[in-house]
């Protein structure tokens, strides 16, 4: 069965998941978001790299929101929820439809709106916890993951408002998560995106995820986060550039 598997390509997508695991672990850094620094460039397409990068979303977050399922606010939750699956298979089918230049266009503009929004504005914006505010943030977190796999950001900003302590925002962001990864999951293999292949990259590269959140473990207390997340967000300036110039 792996005789036609890219030895390159699949040590690359396990050192991603291992990257993307520890910055997370370190930082609280979205790992959907670091994958897709490295992976579109790597894959045979940039929906693919989505589709790899969700599936690794799918095992960390199902792993916590079941962990966690005593504490997830699930009035606080639903109305993303409900509101980012109505449109999850809109962006996947998008995702599946479009040329990759575009595609590429697309993704290195969200990477700078996004690393522009963490360097400049993280913090400063408050949103009142109301159920219309979480199904427009349940709107856009949806259309990002659909398109992406890169729909953290607004939920982040809802539920750190609408939560009263931080485990109850990490249950409800697991929980966000697990469902919709599942959802955009099946969404993606409904428009051929997740074939067998591409199923057992993800798992191996799996391993690189529980490789690199072990790790993180041993060196949160070690390594500065705050100086981290910088990197990272002048790496996602730098890969929407050259993405949106198809270097």
């Amino acid at each position: 069965m792996f005789e036609n598997f890219d030895f390159i390509q699949l040590l690359i997508i396990v050192l991603v998941g291992l990257g993307a695991s520890f910055v997370q672990r370190v930082s609280g850094f979205g790992l959907g978001i670091f994958a897709m620094l490295f992976l579109p460039y790597f894959m045979p397409s940039p929906a693919v790299a989505a589709t790899i990068s969700c599936l690794f979303s799918c095992g960390t977050s199902t792993y916590n929101a079941v962990r966690y399922r005593k504490d997830v606010p699930y009035k606080t939750v639903m109305p993303m929820l409900i509101s980012a699956m109505v449109v999850i298979p809109i962006a996947v089918y998008f995702s599946a439809s479009v040329p990759d230049k575009i595609f590429k266009i697309l993704l290195g503009s969200v990477l700078i709106l996004l690393s522009c929004y963490f360097l400049f504005f993280n913090g400063k914006i408050n949103i009142k916890p109301t159920p219309t505010n979480g199904a427009i943030a349940g709107v856009l977190g949806g259309t990002l993951n659909g398109l992406f796999s890169t729909g953290g950001p607004p939920v982040v900003l809802y539920l750190t408002g609408a939560t009263n302590d931080k485990k109850t925002y990490f249950a409800g962001i697991q929980f966000y998560f697990c469902i919709t990864n599942i959802f955009a999951t099946a969404m993606r293999a409904f428009n051929g995106l997740v074939t067998l292949e591409i199923l057992l990259y993800s798992l191996i590269g799996m391993v690189g995820c529980m490789i690199g959140d072990f790790i993180g473990k041993i060196v949160f207390n070690k390594l500065n986060g705050e100086t981290l997340k910088k990197v990272i967000y002048i790496a996602m300036v730098i890969s929407g550039v050259l993405m949106i110039f198809n270097f």
